[in-house]
């Protein structure tokens, strides 16, 4: 059986997919044990007796005519509270060719195998509401009220061990993988494949020899599940297919303690390109989701933490657009002690004690982790006053710009004109009007990046590791200038070259792999899950170049 498919192996969870998972077993082997083959069976149960006939009496009933040419009928009635998702007993059953059998109508909570798992009536073809949880059990389907009384009891469980509900993006969030036919020359030259066959338990690049990929591990990863594991029950949420994000989930969780049952993959989704809260077993008030892409998040934004995306292998440098060194060619990766999974773990303890800590027992329930988040990106920029020039296009309204809305949002506050108020004018170019007005008036002078570096690292960063640095060739001719002295030959060559690529050093402080990410306006959301890319359209979130210098070492 396929991790996605396995059943909990304890019906005293806290989850609500594996509450729902041992009951449901329970039942089905209830119902083999019994009078009748499979629940609803008209050929195996035993008739009621009379002293059955009359305890029936005494409980609420419902008429239901039933035609005589049909027989003998013999139904089920439910004997246990249906909120108290308890197995039915099939032994009290009325029989009889009357046309007013009194039975108790079954609500049909759900299906399993196309029968309803409380009744055994095979369902309506044209009745497909509720939701599939195939990830739970193939072929299961609940409604509405099972699904609201799941999540009902999984949050009580959940709030009494004070944990919240963590979904985990995949593919640039926790990992990045790359087919065998993408490795460059260089990765090869240096050995990438040989690194991923060793017999060392504590590697970090595997080989999937099933789907001819090389996946990487984040640095962090294992030490960030095992502590979010004491705060959250967590769930993989991927658009890669179900094949792909079993055997990723085997790497990041071999003994399977972290993602029993919680394995969803694109199959589960249901809509097109889009993930959703519908298919997890956890309140909405109580989740908080990882992952690098904003987009395919469009019903819950709120409760999203966007992280900074994970390029490893070149080709996901290729990928997303960049002509520089990955960070497998370069020997590099992300430090563990302050990369990206080191610190959105510190920003969920935050949350996590905020959430419990701040609210008496009796009032967790009123409780909203997605008004606890946005508290504290509130907390980022708080006490910053924004100045954008000529960041934007020239005929575009400023507080529709996505990083006037991100900056807003980590709680400063921006503005089209400059005063003493102003503490930060974001620039690229140095020659603007507001950009020498900063200068004069010993304001911050910042790159856009220093806003996009806070919004993944969740505080203020140093504003000196974000200047608006001059063009080359523009400082080089100013220097000439105050000199008086002519250009050689040689110099202009150089300045040429200058002015037309970054030298090698420019390059690795500029566009730091560990650090890189895509503006929205330029990039699709198409970050690659395995076998194919998580979707077509494009991509809201920004994600350029955020951290600052010195954002991994050397392996």
């Amino acid at each position: 059986m396929s991790l996605a498919e396995a059943p909990s192996p304890s019906p005293s969870s806290s989850s609500g997919s594996d509450d729902f998972a041992a009951i449901l077993d329970a039942e089905l082997e209830h119902a083999s044990g019994a009078d009748s083959a499979f629940p609803g069976d008209p050929s195996s149960a035993s008739p009621a007796t009379d002293d059955e006939g009359e305890e029936e009496d005494s409980e609420e009933e419902v008429e239901v005519e039933v035609p005589e040419q049909n027989g003998a009928k013999r139904r089920r009635v439910e004997e246990q509270c249906q909120d108290q998702g308890m197995p039915i007993r099939p032994d009290k059953i009325a029989t009889g060719p009357s046309k007013n059998v009194q039975v108790e109508l079954c609500p049909h909570p759900g299906y399993f195998g196309g029968l309803c798992f409380r009744c055994g009536k095979p369902q309506d073809e044209e009745d497909v509401s509720g939701v599939a949880f195939g990830y739970i059990h193939k072929g299961l389907r609940l409604g509405t009220s099972e699904i609201d009384r799941l999540r009902g009891s999984n949050l009580k469980n959940l709030l009494r061990e004070r944990k919240l509900v963590l979904i985990l993006d995949l593919d640039h969030t926790l990992i990045n993988s790359t087919k065998l036919q993408h490795i460059s020359s260089a990765e090869n030259e240096l050995g990438i494949r040989t690194a991923a066959l060793k017999d060392d338990p504590d590697r970090s690049i595997f080989m999937l020899d099933s789907m001819q990929m090389l996946t990487k591990l984040r640095p962090f990863v294992r030490k960030f599940l095992k502590e979010a594991s004491n705060m959250f029950e967590m769930y993989i949420y991927t658009m890669g297919d179900k094949d792909y994000a079993i055997e990723i989930a085997k790497l990041l969780d071999p003994t399977n303690v972290y993602f029993p049952s919680k394995v969803i993959s694109n199959s589960d989704c249901t809509q097109r390109h889009q993930k959703g809260l519908d298919v997890i077993l956890g309140a909405e008030s109580v989740a908080v989701i990882l992952d690098d892409t904003e987009y395919v998040w469009q019903k819950h934004k709120g409760n999203l933490i966007l992280m900074e995306r994970y390029h490893y292998f070149a080709s996901s440098c290729r990928e997303f657009g960049f002509g520089v060194r990955s960070l497998s060619e370069s020997m590099q990766d992300e430090r563990e002690s302050d990369g990206a999974l080191a610190t959105v773990l510190d920003v969920l303890k935050r949350i996590h004690a905020i959430f419990f800590d701040t609210a008496a027992e009796t009032d967790l329930s009123s409780q909203d982790v997605r008004q606890v988040i946005k508290t504290v990106r509130k907390e980022v920029l708080k006490g910053c006053k924004l100045v954008f020039s000529r960041v934007f296009p020239n005929n575009a309204r400023p507080q529709e710009q996505m990083m006037w809305k991100m900056a807003e949002h980590l709680g400063a506050v921006c503005s089209t004109d400059v005063d003493s108020t102003v503490t930060h004018v974001v620039a690229v170019d140095l020659g603007t009007e507001k950009a020498r007005w900063a200068v004069g008036n010993k304001k911050f002078l910042v790159h856009p990046r220093w806003i996009e570096a806070a919004n993944f690292r969740w505080h203020r960063q140093l504003e000196e590791d974000f200047p608006v640095v001059p063009p080359k060739v523009k400082s080089r001719d100013k220097v000439n200038a105050a000199t008086g002295q002519n250009e050689t030959s040689k110099d202009k060559e150089e300045n040429a070259v200058a002015g037309e690529k970054e030298t090698i050093n420019d390059r690795k402080e500029e566009n730091d792999v560990a650090g890189q990410k895509e503006t929205s306006n330029n990039q699709d959301g198409n970050d690659v899950d395995g076998h194919q890319k998580k979707d077509d359209a494009k991509e809201d979130a920004v994600a350029t170049t955020a951290t600052g210098p010195a954002d991994s070492e050397a392996l």
